[in-house]
């Protein structure tokens, strides 16, 4: 296609562009797939390993940084146990960049090549990506919210401001993993290349993937968040992301709305509702 020929200098293709520019720049970005194909997926895995980089050694190290200074003014018993959370956190961060790039990234490569480990695979790896905001949220609390006044200091309000910043950058980061790499990967699990619209392959049901069509089973069924983690032994931070890419595929929300769809779909009985 002529647009695939339309290559900037560093190989990003139109389309991975302007995905990227709509992820960065909305705070509910459309993700358009049919404007990608798999060639597109080594230029991602080499953005991510970029921003990995990035995390590690600026972003994470001036907010380390900046919470030695913050905590001078503290007293050692609240000192100790800031510096240790954090510390804690800035070890969680590293072991999920680590996850990603020697397993994730590592099985989508071997997808590249022709090779499949059997091991793994793209949904699996999906409800093992764990949430590496929640911890980062609450430090974040802490230092705007619980810390005695006398800590009040420009370290403080440097430490605010880096974390708001990674927050953010970490959260469209996950969007780019969760709503585009590893969409594309399924692709190459299943050796196609490209999303084909729904009109060309006639099936709305195909729009979700395996483990979305079983969240939405659970969510007709009445189950919520907690039950359907527990069920499907996943994290309930894994049901919400999965729910958040179903809303974005069908447009729907609503409890009642998916229940119709899984009707519609087959998903689910009359007689599994009723129970």
């Amino acid at each position: 296609m002529t647009s695939r020929k339309l290559q900037s200098v560093n190989g990003i293709s139109p389309g991975l562009f302007s995905i990227l520019c709509e992820i960065y720049t909305s705070d509910n970005p459309q993700v358009d797939l049919g404007k990608l194909d798999t060639s597109d997926v080594p230029v991602l895995l080499r953005i991510l390993r970029n921003t990995h980089r990035h995390y590690l050694e600026a972003s994470i190290v001036a907010i380390h940084d900046n919470v030695h200074r913050m905590t001078q003014l503290s007293t050692p018993e609240n000192s100790a146990v800031i510096n240790r959370f954090f510390d804690d956190y800035e070890n969680d961060i590293k072991s999920h960049i680590h996850f990603e790039e020697k397993v994730v990234f590592k099985y989508i490569e071997g997808l590249l090549k022709g090779e499949r480990d059997s091991r793994f695979s793209v949904g699996m790896l999906r409800d093992m990506h764990n949430d590496a905001e929640d911890k980062l949220t609450d430090f974040k609390n802490i230092v705007m919210s619980h810390l005695p006044d006398s800590d009040t200091s420009d370290a403080r309000y440097e430490v605010l401001v880096g974390i708001l910043n990674i927050e953010d950058a970490i959260r469209r980061h996950t969007v780019i993993e969760e709503r585009v790499l590893l969409p594309l990967a399924e692709l190459l699990e299943k050796g196609r290349d490209r999303i084909e619209s729904q009109e060309e392959t006639g099936a709305g049901q195909d729009i979700l993937s395996d483990r979305e069509k079983e969240i939405v089973r659970e969510v007709a069924r009445g189950l919520t968040n907690k039950e359907i983690a527990d069920k499907l032994f996943i994290s309930v931070f894994t049901v919400t992301t999965h729910r958040k890419n179903i809303t974005q595929k069908l447009g729907i929300k609503t409890i009642a709305g998916l229940t119709v769809y899984a009707l519609m779909n087959g998903l689910i009985s009359p007689e599994e509702i009723e129970q």
